[in-house]
């Protein structure tokens, strides 16, 4: 995974959600920023990002997501969303629209402040984190206009120390009304991040 060329770029652009505090990977709080391949990565040095990009392994349709907000870990809290685009294997449009955020299923933690096991700023963090959100979509292909319906988004960042089989990126299941985009495409053009609103410890 690329991760952020001018990433110490990053504490002056999120002061106020790193605490003060360099804490180890274990003792991060429950509070955390959640970022899909939207302006605020591009903005750290990174490539242009088009969206994080999944795949319905049956089928063949893809999906690109992007997107920001916040979600507790011990609450099980989640706020924000964002916009996607779905398209056919073909590359046609079948629909787009926008998601929001409505729970955090779990999420588990790799861990922040390290980045290929080197040091790293401490409030930039690895994990997998599972969402509920609401679904609100215009379907062209075929023409069913506005739909609405609830599907789980999974969000990956490969910060920290993650396990050898952690992919970059979203999956997205949306059925029976969608597909489920179970692949994830890893790809510069489609990361995503999560911040430690504050650390504890020392």
């Amino acid at each position: 995974m690329k991760r952020f060329a001018a990433i110490l770029a990053a504490l002056a652009l999120v002061p106020a959600l790193s605490g003060g505090a360099q804490a180890s990977s274990d003792n991060v709080s429950a509070m955390f920023d959640y970022h899909i391949s939207d302006a605020f990565i591009q903005s750290l040095g990174e490539p242009a990002q088009i969206g994080a990009k999944a795949t319905a392994t049956l089928g063949g349709d893809h999906v690109r997501v992007v997107g920001s907000g916040t979600f507790n870990s011990a609450a099980g809290n989640a706020t924000g969303g964002g916009t996607f685009v779905h398209t056919n294997a073909t590359d046609g449009i079948v629909g787009f629209g926008t998601w929001t955020a409505t729970s955090l299923t779990s999420f588990t933690s790799y861990g922040c402040g390290l980045r290929g096991g080197a040091p790293f700023p401490a409030n930039l963090c690895g994990g997998l984190a599972t969402m509920k959100v609401h679904i609100s979509a215009t379907v062209v292909n075929p023409a069913l206009g506005h739909v609405e319906t609830d599907a789980i988004l999974v969000v990956e960042c490969k910060l920290g120390t993650p396990p050898a089989t952690a992919h970059e990126g979203i999956k997205l299941d949306g059925r029976p009304l969608a597909p489920n985009f179970d692949m994830t495409n890893d790809s510069g053009n489609g990361e995503t991040l999560f911040i430690s609103r504050s650390h504890s410890g020392g």
